[in-house]
Order: C-alpha cells, then sequence, then structure tokens
C-alpha cells in the first residue's frame, strides 16, 4: 500500500512539473524568433508612419500660405530624421535571430543565451527614462525652431506636443517580450529509492521523479 501511495503522488508531482515545463516560455529559441518578427513588424510600421507625416509636410508646403511654409518644412525635416532611426537602428532581436539561424544546428543551444540576453538587454534599455528625455528634447527642438525662429509661438507649441506625443507613442509600443533573466531548466531525472522498515511494514524499494534545477 505504500509502495503504490508513493508512486501515486510521485506520478502527479512528474505530471505537474511536465505541465509546467509544456507552457509558452520567453526563454526558448523560437520565443527570439517571434519577438524579432513582431520588432520587424513594429520597425516597418512606425518607419512607414513618420515617412507618411514626412511626405505630407512637404506635399502641403506649396498648399498653404507662405508665411506658414516654414513650420512645414521643420515638421518634415524632423519626421524624416525619425525615420531614419527607426529604419536605420532596429532592435538587437532582428539580427539576434538571423544570426541564430544562420549557425549549424549542434551549435545553436550554445549560442542562444547570449543572443537572447543581448536582445533582452537592448529591448529594456530603449524604453528606460533617456529615450523619453530626447524624444522630448528632439520634438522642443523642431518645436524651438518654429517658434523663436519665426515667431509662430502657437505652431511651436503645437509641434512640440503632437512630436512628443508620436513619439512616445512609438516608445510604448516598442516590444519588450523578452525576459532579462531566465530560470534554468527544469529537469525530471527518476530516482530509485529504499524505503526502510517501519513497524511492522516490510521494506520496499519505490521508484520516484526528482526534479533538478
Amino acid at each position: 500500500m505504500r509502495s503504490f501511495v508513493s508512486l501515486a503522488l510521485a506520478s502527479c508531482c512528474g505530471l505537474y512539473a511536465a505541465g509546467a515545463l509544456a507552457e509558452p516560455s520567453q526563454c526558448d529559441q523560437p520565443s527570439l524568433r517571434d519577438e524579432a518578427h513582431r520588432a520587424r513588424t513594429w520597425r516597418y510600421a512606425w518607419s512607414g508612419v513618420n515617412a507618411g507625416l514626412m511626405v505630407g509636410s512637404f506635399v502641403a508646403v506649396p498648399l498653404v500660405d507662405q508665411e506658414s511654409r516654414p513650420d512645414w518644412v521643420v515638421s518634415g525635416v524632423g519626421s524624416g530624421v525619425t525615420v531614419l532611426v527607426t529604419w536605420f537602428f532596429p532592435l538587437r532581436v532582428e539580427s539576434a535571430a538571423d544570426e541564430l539561424d544562420a549557425l549549424p544546428a549542434d551549435q545553436r543551444q550554445k549560442h542562444f543565451p547570449r543572443l537572447r540576453l543581448e536582445s533582452a538587454d537592448d529591448e529594456h534599455a530603449r524604453v528606460t527614462w533617456p529615450w523619453h528625455v530626447v524624444n522630448f528634447g528632439l520634438s522642443a527642438a523642431a518645436g524651438s525652431i518654429i517658434a523663436f525662429g519665426y515667431g509662430h509661438y502657437v505652431s511651436g507649441l503645437i509641434t512640440t506636443v503632437a512630436s512628443t506625443a508620436l513619439g512616445e507613442a512609438q516608445l510604448l509600443t516598442q516590444p519588450t517580450n523578452l525576459p532579462v533573466s531566465c530560470p534554468q531548466s527544469l529537469q525530471l531525472v527518476p530516482r530509485l529509492a529504499f524505503t526502510p522498515r517501519i513497524g511492522t511494514a516490510p521494506s520496499s524499494w519505490t521508484l520516484s521523479i526528482a526534479s533538478t534545477f
């Protein structure tokens, strides 16, 4: 009876641990590729949004009165700078996934932890407070040129607020799904255990499942 209970409890623990392992993890190789896809989609989308604003600003120049034209030109240049930064400085996870796929199959597991850590650090670093400060600084610089360079104070304020809001939206939608640290994998190891004689119960050998980290 004791042997049956021990086996039942061990089996339950083993099934629970196996179920935990079956849950989706952000620390495996497919998650790195999924994150690279999300990062690439984010980069394409925001490059397109800013490119559209840039083109729209320059298209509007000949359609507005001459006094307002510098405002549209400055806004167009600001959007163009954002396009260049977004397009030519992708998140590390994009190239990390490509590097992982380019490796021989037997080398991927060896290099995966480094590539995942570099990608996670880059993701989380790009949404820290210095980036928000840079966003506001660039937006305020464009608004200041319009306000103090051409005397269009209302337009300069609108440009600062709108550009800051758009930049914050871009920062806040950036993928940050990769954890900076990952727990070691749970391994299930069969173990043959000896149950000594207790009272009148005979000694017995039982098979249990132990987990190691």
